[in-house]
């Protein structure tokens, strides 16, 4: 085959590489001015023919006489005639093409063959790659080492080099044909003196390009601490503990840190590394300066305070997923703040009478709660390890949100206008100064000022930032209290729904019948839980019963009964209703705990679930016989 004007001849060769539903399905081999034709020409044995100059125009080797020395832009223009006149123009189209365009300066980039710096990088990876592999570099989450192996097993020869006004200046330095490398100039000329003793400085020239930014970045755990210099310092920090970074630069900057530390300082440059999210709009469009979809940040905080867009970013954020940004998020964090600063408030305004004993729920409460934070404790150290902060966040906002201020702020808190006991305000303070605590990672600004609003500094002798992190005591957390507690709050919930359902007032008393069990009884009989549920579900009194009540709301809480008396215009038969619509409910729940039977990995926990379900059936049933 001929190229048109010039008549030289070409192979035709075929290649994966060629899209078919692109133009003609045909494609030019350019192997100087593509990369991928250049790897089709290397694969092919194709000759390399740079037909442009550094300037951008049309050089001698392009072979037409009318075109050398036009701007290679003025030359396309021009060629559309040259071919008309040749008779070897068939058919002109217009299509769209991928045209890479400077950032700064959206001026075209032309692909361009060109003497550059390398750095071989087979034998540096493969330290680096074992180390991951063998988990002595723990990657948070475990998939991206997926990602690091196939870079690291396919790894390229490195080009260092850039065409760039700014940087550091590659430390190469010419004479004629010859290249001497070094630090310094000076260095360079002693080099350059053994073979030429006459040679002058100023004929010695360094290279005009600069080094990758990444081949700078990739020294950064060493130079970060002058480690090519101050070895006393390195010493002591390297390898350092954690690198938190993005997984779009595991190649860019990961791996090569870790070949870095491998080849200068033959150790691993850091033990773990937690990869966050990649942050995207709604519409899962990663944020960008062309896109305008990146939000100000200062105007989120001014809307929002730091700590509600702290939160409303970490609350998202699981360990290497997206992270689909949105103001609502923020919007949430905001009003936590808000939440922490009114539960501080409702302390502070409390009326304390030191001469008041401190109440039997009172003490009930505190005991349930200081369980819940080392439960908290205990599962979030799971979270941390795992780099699952997201998580550990969420976990912990429940705690305050619901636990604190719904359950244990509402169980202490006098009567309007009555006076509280001193120890019961004491220690809600340290409780609260204790979330602080684990909340100041999160939210370091509200918490610190809670802290000091709240007497953490002479609770604790420092600041909140510089308080011990707690720890689970010996003595372990108490699981036989936070079952019975989660039952008292169950109970209390249970008769709010009753009276919402039934259009009760909250300040109308009502009587509770339990129906007698050794649950109940075990459970009622402990210090503070009668007066506990009496208080919270405001009620007239709690009786025990041998037998179901007619003509009585009902409520199961596991399998034990409770009934509330209400008036002689009781709704028997929507109450028959709304037992045989949970009946129905359990019977499905067992049918799916049947169904999966076969699933091992369900059947451990099968047994327990299967009779749960049959007993509260039993116990519906009953109920339901009694009403008709």
């Amino acid at each position: 085959m001929l190229v048109p004007l010039i008549n030289r001849k070409i192979p035709i060769i075929a290649d994966e590489s060629v899209e078919i539903d692109f133009g003609t399905g045909a494609l030019k081999i350019t192997p100087a001015h593509s990369a991928i034709d250049y790897e089709i020409g290397k694969k092919n044995n194709l000759p390399v023919i740079d037909t442009l100059t550094e300037s951008g125009a049309l050089n001698e080797k392009c072979e037409f006489e009318p075109l050398i020395g036009k701007d290679r832009f003025e030359a396309r223009a021009a060629m559309k005639q040259f071919l008309i006149d040749a008779d070897a123009l068939v058919k002109v189209e217009e299509y769209k093409t991928n045209l890479g365009r400077s950032e700064r300066t959206n001026s075209v980039v032309e692909p361009r063959l060109s003497l550059q710096w390398f750095v071989d990088m087979k034998q540096l990876a493969e330290p680096a790659l074992r180390a991951v592999e063998a988990d002595d570099i723990n990657f948070f989450p475990k998939q991206f080492k997926t990602t690091y192996r196939y870079w690291m097993e396919n790894i390229r020869d490195w080009c260092i080099s850039r065409q760039l006004w700014w940087g550091h200046r590659i430390p190469a330095y010419y004479y004629n044909d010859q290249v001497f490398v070094d630090t310094s100039l000076e260095g360079a000329m002693e080099q350059a003196r053994l073979k030429f003793p006459k040679i002058k400085r100023e004929e010695l020239k360094q290279d005009e390009d600069v080094l990758d930014t990444w081949f700078s970045s990739w020294l950064w755990p060493i130079s970060v601490f002058d480690g090519f210099k101050n070895q006393k310092e390195i010493d002591y920090y390297y390898p350092t503990q954690v690198l938190v970074t993005g997984w779009d630069i595991i190649f860019l900057w990961v791996a090569r840190m870790a070949m870095a530390g491998f080849e200068w300082k033959n150790e691993k440059p850091f033990e773990r590394v937690y990869f966050t999210g990649m942050v995207r709009d709604k519409q899962r469009r990663k944020m960008s300066k062309s896109l305008g979809n990146s939000p100000d940040a200062l105007k989120l905080i001014n809307d929002f305070g730091a700590d509600g867009v702290r939160f409303g970013l970490l609350s998202c954020s699981p360990a290497g997923g997206d992270l689909l940004f949105d103001e609502k998020l923020c919007e949430q964090g905001r009003n936590f703040c808000n939440k922490l600063w009114n539960a501080l408030r409702l302390i502070n305004s409390w009326e304390v009478d030191k001469n008041l004993a401190t109440p039997s729920e009172n003490m009930l409460a505190k005991s349930w709660m200081e369980n819940e934070i080392q439960q908290f404790i205990s599962d979030s150290t799971t979270d941390y390890e795992q780099y699952r902060l997201s998580e550990a966040l969420i976990s912990l906002y429940n705690l305050i949100w619901d636990d604190f201020c719904s359950w244990y702020l509402e169980i202490i808190k006098p009567n309007y206008g009555a006076p509280i006991d001193a120890a019961t305000v004491e220690i809600a303070k340290n409780i609260l100064c204790e979330l602080m605590i684990m909340l100041h990672p999160f939210m370091p600004f509200i918490t610190e000022e809670i802290w000091h609003q709240a007497g953490g500094v002479e609770k604790f002798g420092t600041d909140c930032c510089a308080a011990k992190y707690p720890t689970l005591g010996e003595s372990g957390i108490n699981e036989p209290l936070l079952r019975d507690f989660s039952e008292l709050k169950d109970i209390v919930s249970k008769v709010r729904d009753i009276r919402n359902q039934k259009g009760l007032k909250m300040r109308d008393a009502l009587p509770l019948k339990v129906v007698q069990t050794d649950n109940t009884k075990r459970l009622f009989a402990i210090k503070g839980a009668h007066s506990l549920v009496m208080g919270l579900a405001t009620l007239d009194s709690i009786e025990f019963i041998e037998s179901d009540v007619k003509n009585a709301a009902q409520f199961l809480v596991g399998t034990d009964k409770y009934f509330i008396i209400l008036s002689e215009n009781f709704d028997v038969a929507g109450e028959i209703e709304k037992i045989n619509k949970e009946i129905e409910h359990q019977r499905g729940f067992l049918r799916g705990v049947e169904g999966k039977l076969n699933n091992e990995k369900f059947v451990s926990g099968a047994p327990k679930k299967q009779s749960d379900a049959l007993a509260r059936i039993s116990t519906l049933e009953e109920s339901l016989k009694s009403l008709k």
